[in-house]
């Protein structure tokens, strides 16, 4: 069958759509790309099934909304709406679009939530996936980065960041803990950062050091980096999905986060290093939605972060052991797993 996607520009939600196809095309589907799908592209026939892939900010989604109603019938129900949100949409704009009117399927159970608070229809949740080839090809290739890595840092503990720098991610609070674990543990650690450099003086701290710009780089080399590492330390207080930490737990590198929804619909507790948020907040954004914040305290971060040099230096055993649940852990995030239910409802079967 011929698909037709329509993908915005967002580097994270590309990577995903060319999974689904992947998975498409192994069921002899042929996928085309397009930034916009129109009602008039639906009624002369552009494709046999349909797909969106939506952030949800309403005044965005609205205008592709009348061409998923008349694919949804054209096609013999062959649609999907995959939706992705960090919070909750603003109610007045929901109430005066037609994305109320749009069937969704949730990238979590989190963004399920924070659909149905403003009254939006989810009729299923399928998670984000990976790519274990990818992942296979990123830890052979990760090799040669963490003998380079261990010949500059010899026996310190090498955390990295792969994101973003913006009010989600809370790069601030990483540097806070940064500086709190600078007095501790200063000979026991370094922080390697892909991220953007928009902000580059907030990085000019003892053991802080810049390896690449955010997009800059090819995604399978971002992976090499996560697991030419000892652990990814992931800041982030506020995700719609969040697969720099399900990509870090497929190479075997463990994770430092705060365990919040929708991390804590697929992070394995007992092998990554977590720890708790204290408090709740919403922030009103230019996204159309209110971020749903899960704060915590730098200290905290600090501390999981001592804990996990710790695990490292002195509990080898335990170290490794986590590695292993871990990558056995992600194999259950395998795109020809988890895309199948689009395979199944996009091509008819």
């Amino acid at each position: 069958m011929r698909i037709a996607f329509s993908v915005p520009k967002a580097t994270s939600i590309h990577v995903q759509a060319r999974l689904v196809e992947k998975r498409l095309s192994m069921d002899g589907h042929s996928v085309m790309y397009r930034s916009f799908i129109s009602v008039y592209d639906v009624l002369h026939g552009l494709a046999d099934s349909y797909m969106w892939f939506f952030i949800m900010n309403p005044t965005w989604v609205n205008p592709q909304a009348p061409a998923f109603i008349f694919a949804k019938e054209k096609a013999d129900g062959r649609v999907v709406a995959y939706a992705t949100i960090e919070g909750i949409p603003y109610p007045t704009l929901v109430q005066a679009t037609g994305t109320k009117y749009v069937e969704y399927t949730a990238n979590s159970y989190f963004t399920k939530e924070c659909l149905e608070k403003v009254g939006y229809k989810v009729v299923d949740v399928v998670h984000h996936a990976i790519d274990l080839d990818e992942v296979e090809r990123a830890v052979r290739l990760a090799g040669f980065a963490r003998r380079k890595i261990k010949t500059d840092f010899k026996d310190r503990v090498v955390f990295c960041y792969v994101g973003r720098d913006d009010h989600r991610k809370q790069l601030d609070r990483l540097m806070k803990a940064v500086d709190i674990l600078n007095e501790r543990r200063g000979d026991d650690f370094v922080l390697l950062m892909h991220t953007e450099l928009r902000r580059p003086k907030l990085f000019e701290r003892p053991n802080v050091y810049i390896t690449s710009q955010f997009g800059q780089r090819p995604h399978y080399e971002v992976l090499a980096l996560i697991a030419a590492c000892d652990y990814m330390v992931f800041p982030s207080v506020c995700e719609g999905f969040g697969v720099p930490v399900l990509e870090s737990m497929a190479v075997g590198t463990p994770v430092v986060h705060c365990w919040f929804p929708p991390l804590s619909e697929f992070s394995l507790k007992e092998a990554n290093i977590t720890f708790d948020y204290i408090d709740e907040e919403f922030w009103k954004t230019s996204a159309e939605q209110y971020f749903w914040m899960h704060m915590y305290d730098p200290q905290d971060l600090a501390d999981a972060m001592e804990r996990a040099i710790d695990i490292y230096k002195n509990y080898k055993s335990d170290y490794e052991d986590r590695r292993a649940k871990l990558r056995e852990h992600a194999r259950r995030w395998d795109y020809r797993i988890v895309y199948s239910k689009f395979a199944r409802k996009l091509g008819g079967g």
